[in-house]
């Protein structure tokens, strides 16, 4: 963990004319050097091709989000929420495959850990990993998300494009369902001040189609359609509550942005300054609404 902070380093990078704003950040887990070493791909001539295709990954996989440098200058110097960068790393894979598609998210799944290609490959043994995020509070490096704690961070800030979300399956208690994961609406954030202590809403509508199928799945059914369903939204509905508890009890950092919700309750900006939200949202407390509408697949329906 980073203790010191990096609001020195973003500041500096910010004022070089030589750093677009617009370029990842991407925190290592890993000796930066050895990262830096593995990063190149045998598909890709053109470095900054190969570095924008690791980021932008994020639009079909869910496991990370595309965060820039002004991302996090704005984020530092902002009143309204705290910073993240994407999480990387280096690890072993034998693989030489990149991603062409939406990929399946596994839950625990982070950046070094990954036992699928996730992301650009040097070799036949090595594999840049950039699956999770980095979480700040402040300029301070305070924990780790995982795969599905991205994908819910995507969710609840409407940037999440498409991705495969495996659940348990309802008919077989070993067995998981894929299913792709599109908005059916956007997602609606609110926040009320009770006693002084935030509450916010969240009401999170998905649309979903199942990829995966078997014997004991008949999904030219209703009912299982159905069954599908509530295991679905039980599923999403349980793993944002975790990633929202996670993120303002354990990390205390509001990346979400909930802050912007909260402003309106204060007649001046000495008053929102004296209330001090990025430490008040610790205090927090969540209501989440979601609904995940599943139809049967792409040709099946």
């Amino acid at each position: 963990m980073l203790h010191s902070g990096i609001s020195d380093i973003v500041f500096t990078l910010i004022n070089n004319v030589q750093a677009r704003p617009d370029c990842n950040v991407i925190i290592s887990r890993c000796d930066a050097y050895e990262f830096l070493s593995e990063s190149k791909s045998e598909i890709e001539s053109i470095t900054s091709k190969y570095y924008e295709i690791i980021a932008t990954s994020s639009k079909y996989t869910g496991y990370t989000a595309d965060i820039t440098l002004s991302d996090m200058f704005d984020r530092i110097t902002d009143s309204f929420g705290e910073p993240s960068a994407i999480l990387g790393s280096v690890t072993s894979l034998n693989t030489s495959s990149s991603p062409t598609g939406p990929t399946s998210v596994d839950t625990d799944t982070i950046a070094g850990e990954t036992t699928s290609n996730s992301g650009e490959s040097s070799n036949a043994s090595t594999n840049i990993d950039v699956v999770g995020l980095a979480v700040f509070k402040g300029d301070v490096l305070v924990g780790e998300l995982t795969a599905m704690e991205s994908l819910c961070h995507l969710i609840l800030t409407n940037r999440m494009e498409e991705c495969i979300l495996s659940v348990p399956s309802p008919f077989d208690e070993n067995s998981i369902i894929d299913l792709y994961i599109t908005y059916e609406d956007k997602t609606k954030n609110s926040v009320e001040l009770i006693n002084g202590s935030p509450f916010i809403s969240t009401n999170v509508h998905l649309n979903a189609k199942v990829l995966s199928a078997s014997k004991t799945s008949n999904f030219f059914e209703e009912d299982n359609l159905n069954l599908v369903e509530e295991y679905a939204n039980s599923y999403i509905q349980h793993e944002i509550e975790n990633y929202l508890y996670k993120v303002s009890k354990e990390y205390g950092t509001d990346i979400d942005l909930f802050g912007r919700y909260a402003v309106k309750y204060f007649s001046t900006w000495d008053q929102w300054m004296d209330y001090n939200w990025l430490d008040n949202f610790q205090n927090a407390f969540f209501k989440v609404d979601a609904k995940i509408e599943v139809v049967s697949s792409y040709l099946i329906s």
